[in-house]
């Protein structure tokens, strides 16, 4: 299955080189694509062509994310997942052929972190990964679940919590924040992108899966809903702020301040 291919302005992986990633996909050609491409950019690759070889793969080694066909032949990727959260929080973008919603939700509701469709664009994949690799380094780390954790600071404690498959968001306080199910699907986004400006098209096409029109204001309107719910300031926003021209650009969760 062809890909597309942009080419990545640096090999700079922005804080993430030498990341070790676990690839898994049924189809040689696409293992190699995407194989050739992140290992320019700083990334350790290692293949897997179907369900048992990734397991045993994962269960041996350390790895800092997995990228997951959901076809994986007469195996289904998400039975994979599953096992996988049975004891590790690792990060994980499955790729999937299909656009359906149904797939989206799924995965996420499984532990999926991210997800693209094919054909993969291969930029927006590496771009998707330097994210959710900072959102983990600044979340603590990945790895096996454990209790290790349960002394930290009350620095590292008071701050804003976003559980994408779940689809739960905290406040630094503790109290849960009700996100209607445009919220959080367009909020998955922004995270997903953290740091990259997105258009309007492009959002539109993601969360509701339509074209965007001009004269369409439903995108505008959920982001002021989300920005009351996160902004420090709504009238003056900095953790979703509007790019003229271009769309909106998440910088990141606000400190627990």
């Amino acid at each position: 299955m062809a890909m597309t291919v942009e080419q990545s302005g640096s090999a700079n992986t922005s804080g993430t080189h030498a990341a070790s990633l676990l690839l898994v996909d049924d189809d040689p050609d696409i293992r190699e694509e995407m194989r050739t491409y992140l290992s320019a950019n700083g990334m350790i690759i290692t293949e897997a062509a179907d369900a048992a070889s990734a397991l045993e793969m994962f269960s041996g080694g350390k790895f800092d994310l997995v990228i997951l066909d959901l076809l994986l032949g007469a195996d289904n990727g998400f039975d994979v997942l599953r096992e996988i959260r049975q004891t590790h929080s690792t990060p994980c973008i499955m790729v999937t052929g299909q656009s359906e919603a149904t797939d989206k939700v799924v995965g996420l509701e499984l532990g999926a972190d991210d997800y693209v469709v094919k054909p993969v664009n291969l930029r927006e994949l590496l771009a998707r990964i330097r994210a959710l690799l900072r959102r983990t380094a600044n979340s603590g780390g990945s790895g096996a679940r454990t209790n290790a954790g349960a002394a930290d600071s009350d620095e590292a404690a008071a701050q804003w919590k976003f559980d994408p498959h779940r689809r739960r968001l905290c406040a630094p306080d503790g109290a849960l924040v009700p996100l209607t199910t445009a919220e959080c699907d367009l909020l998955i986004e922004l995270v997903a992108h953290e740091g990259n400006p997105q258009t309007r098209e492009e959002l539109c096409r993601r969360v509701f899966n339509r074209q965007w029109q001009p004269y369409d204001r439903s995108l505008d309107s959920i982001v002021v809903k989300l920005r009351r719910k996160l902004e420090p300031n709504p009238d003056h926003p900095m953790v979703i702020k509007t790019i003229r021209g271009k769309g909106y650009l998440f910088t990141g969760f606000p400190s627990g301040d």
